[in-house]
């Protein structure tokens, strides 16, 4: 054995990294510090050798400064390169690697005994390229080497952990395909892509197409390799709009670039490297899991690919096998995805599989009984929970329902699911009207018409949102075809979607004052409906108090809303809790204690705003206007009040406007716009109200219309902050009062007064509009006040 310098194997750089400046510096500090084995893991095409080259750049030019103390020129004796992406047998491996290192061995020892012998000494750093395919065979070698060679350090680039004692293994994650801070500032993936493009001869100006590279970005994942290949298609003359339109799944990407790594060659021959590397159950699972999109748990992926050969409790270790393997990648919270191209290299191995159809299948019916699910159970203290799973389920959602348009016999299952969603709301909630209708009226068309309570709840719902869109002349046409439903149906079983339509219609499209009372109808027929129609319950009982609170006498309307509080409290429902609070300001709104109805508003506000949503907010913020320029008109209050009520209304429209509603359609709305418009004019006239409008619409951000209506603070006499007298308050709001500046709870007050929690909590909230305070400190606080003056 004889050993030599060898050849240079750490290359010169040729570019910049993009995007990976911290990662190169905290893997530097590992691989230089404690930890003497990093392996770098990642899915084909991440940027893994590159990053390895120029970490191991960095630490020999660090490792020269420290061991001479002087700057000089790199060295390439301290680091040693073994590319193996071509190596097939262990022996070969071995063979490799004593190339690398420099030793000419001619013995008959074995090689690791060599390679072992020649490093036990030595401070080398030893960088082991594409691993994946020896993964056991480089870890066995790795484990040797770390102890009995204490002075080599291992930096492995491969798809697979290598699974050994001491190993940190470090993922290195796609580029970021969406810029962060600055709109203006592009991403990491495009800034790749441009360079690359240029780099091939095509300098992207302004008049190309930019549209159509944010979605090749979008499309890449931030895969490096998918970014280059896309750069020499566009460097070659095609298009970003040719390229996009002739991805075929990453087929046309490819280089014709001489010395690239044959597996690079093209993106097919880069995943089909990938998933040579799997056993056939690993493979079949690959393919099964390409229908999810927007990501999966495992207990769905169980539920859904278990079966034909992959047992269900085979699927966790199978999944687990491809995460090492950085064909799936974990997330945090206990999801998984795949970057899309692997996902439609999948899609087509399923297909080749032939098991495309069943696998959608049962994808379909699990998220056809998740929606189920979710309908029967959101009315209870996991409400928001259950709202915010289904968004994230919504990509899922949304390829079973394409798939139930797309398969005959399926459209009906789809009307199903979609119906149960929108009976959690989730379309409100996130604001997602305009997608919903259209599955709707795709579904409807291709489901046979027959009175199932599929297609009924369907085109009550669908009437439902589209009164929300404040398109109330399209309902007609929906109502009468769920007459005719029940109609064929011939008995009573369907005809509380009816009724709800039909009240809710005639609340709001025909503005009838006689609705009142079948809506109070409605709520005893669900109320004797089973536990699954809670929520359904729920819905008509806030319809019934919007209608009491528009139409209704004073009693009955704070009966409604009260009767619809209440629940929703026991109930635990925080955002149906928000829409109970709105409906309850309506009463005080109407007959003339407009600054209680500002206080009740709020209260649904915050909630709403806490929890993040993007619907009830619209509404709550225009009520706020409705309230604040009747203060201004019954208390005869200062301009600066209805200045703002003025550029709140602006700036609730404009929020409107971006999320599909049209409030100014639906009669009492309108009618309650049109009262506050004429008293801000009738005071400010139409120039000053038309200014303070605008600034409204032009406020910046949500947040911003969030901050004005939770603004101001008014009471008796529509002023800001004056003290109200305690002989205004009832015999009980005192006791309440009194209690709360002893530090007592609700619950606490409750037992004491032998009266309901949610009593005490209506209570509260009348008090604090009549006074002034906005939290149970500043209660305490004027309660302490009082009893000073008396």
């Amino acid at each position: 054995m004889a050993t030599g310098r060898g050849r240079p194997t750490l290359p010169a750089a040729v570019g910049d990294l993009v995007g990976r400046d911290d990662l190169v510096r905290e893997t530097v500090q590992r691989v230089l510090g404690v930890d003497r084995l990093v392996t770098l893991v990642g899915p084909g095409g991440v940027g893994k050798t590159a990053l390895a080259l120029e970490v191991a750049r960095r630490c020999r030019d660090q490792h020269d400064v420290t061991s001479t103390g002087l700057s000089r020129d790199a060295d390439d004796q301290y680091v040693a390169v073994a590319y193996l992406g071509h190596i097939t047998r262990p022996d070969e491996l071995h063979r490799e690697i004593i190339r690398a290192v420099g030793i000419t061995d001619q013995s008959s020892d074995d090689p690791v005994d060599v390679l072992v012998e020649h490093l036990r000494d030595q401070d080398k750093l030893l960088v082991l390229d594409n691993c994946e395919q020896l993964w056991e065979a480089v870890g066995d070698l790795c484990a040797v080497l770390l102890d009995e060679a204490p002075e080599v350090r291992v930096l492995a680039t491969s798809r697979h952990h290598l699974g050994i004692a001491g190993e940190h293994a470090t993922m290195v994650p796609p580029l970021s395909v969406r810029s962060e801070g600055s709109s203006a500032q592009p991403s990491d993936a495009m800034r790749l892509l441009l360079r690359r493009a240029e780099a091939a001869g095509r300098v992207v100006e302004e008049d190309d197409d930019l549209e159509a590279l944010g979605e090749l970005v979008d499309w890449s994942s931030g895969l490096p390799l998918v970014l280059e290949l896309i750069a020499v298609r566009l460097g070659g003359g095609m298009s970003p709009r040719e390229v996009l339109t002739r991805l075929d799944g990453g087929r046309l990407l490819a280089t014709r670039t001489r010395r690239v790594r044959s597996h690079h060659r093209t993106l097919e021959q880069t995943l089909d490297w990938s998933h040579g590397l799997c056993s056939p159950e690993q493979q079949r699972l690959l393919a099964r899991i390409s229908v999810f999109a927007g990501g999966f748990t495992l207990d769905t992926a169980e539920r859904v690919c278990s079966g034909n050969g992959i047992g269900e409790q085979e699927v966790v270790d199978l999944l687990a096998d491809l995460v090492r393997q950085s064909l799936v990648v974990a997330g945090p919270n206990g999801r998984y995805h795949q970057l899309q191209p692997v996902r439609e290299y999948g899609q087509r191995r399923l297909r080749a599989l032939d098991e495309e159809l069943w696998v959608r299948d049962a994808h379909c019916a699990f998220f056809r009984d998740l929606a189920a699910e979710l309908a029967s159970t959101w009315y209870g203290e996991d409400e928001v929970a259950l709202l915010r799973r289904a968004h994230v389920e919504m990509p899922n959602f949304r390829a079973a329902l394409h798939h139930c348009a797309t398969t005959p016999g399926l459209a009906e299952i789809g009307l199903g699911m979609v119906r149960d969603l929108a009976r959690l709301r989730v379309q409100f909630f996130f604001a997602l009207l305009g997608e919903f209708t259209t599955w709707f009226q795709t579904l409807l068309d291709r489901a046979p018409v027959r009175p199932t309570p599929e297609r009924i709840g369907s085109v009550a719902l669908l009437g439902w949102i589209k009164l929300c869109q404040g398109a109330p002349r399209e309902v007609a046409v929906h109502l009468e075809h769920c007459r005719e439903l029940v109609a064929m149906l011939g008995e009573d079983a369907q005809v509380a979607p009816l009724y709800f339509l039909e009240g809710a219609h005639a609340l709001l499209a025909v503005g009838d004052p006689g609705s009142v009372e079948p809506l109070r109808r409605l709520v005893e027929l669900f109320g004797q409906m089973g536990p699954e129609s809670c929520g359904d319950c729920a819905s008509a009982k806030l319809l019934w108090a919007l209608a009491a609170g528009f139409y209704g006498d004073e009693a009955t309307a704070i009966e409604a809303a009260e009767d619809c509080l209440n629940d929703a409290r026991q109930a635990g429902a925080e955002w149906a809790i928000s829409w109970a609070l709105w409906a309850r300001g309506m009463a005080p709104l109407r007959h003339g204690a407009p600054e209680e109805a500002v206080a009740w508003f709020r209260a649904g506000l915050e909630i709403q705003v806490r929890l993040q949503e993007q619907w009830g907010s619209t509404w709550a913020s225009e009520a706020i206007a409705w309230a604040l320029a009747a203060v201004a008109r019954d208390k005869a209050a200062g301009e600066d009040l209805l200045e703002i009520a003025a550029e709140l209304l602006g700036g609730a429209v404009a929020m409107q406007k971006a999320t599909g509603a049209a409030i100014a359609g639906l009669i009492p709305f309108g009618r309650e716009r049109d009262k506050a418009r004429d008293a801000i004019v009738a005071r400010l006239g139409h120039e000053r109200y038309h200014r303070a409008y605008g600034r409204g619409t032009a406020l910046p951000s949500r947040e911003a219309v969030y901050a004005l209506a939770l603004g101001p603070r008014v009471e008796a006499g529509g002023r800001r902050a004056p003290d109200s007298g305690w002989d205004q308050l009832s015999g009980r709001q005192r006791e309440i009062a009194v209690l709360v500046s002893q530090g007592l709870t609700n619950q606490a007050i409750a037992q004491k007064l032998h009266l309901s929690v949610s009593t005490i909590e209506n209570h509260l909230t009348a008090l604090f509009a009549k006074i002034g305070v906005a939290n149970r400190a500043e209660l305490s606080t004027w309660v302490g006040a009082q009893s000073a003056l008396r």
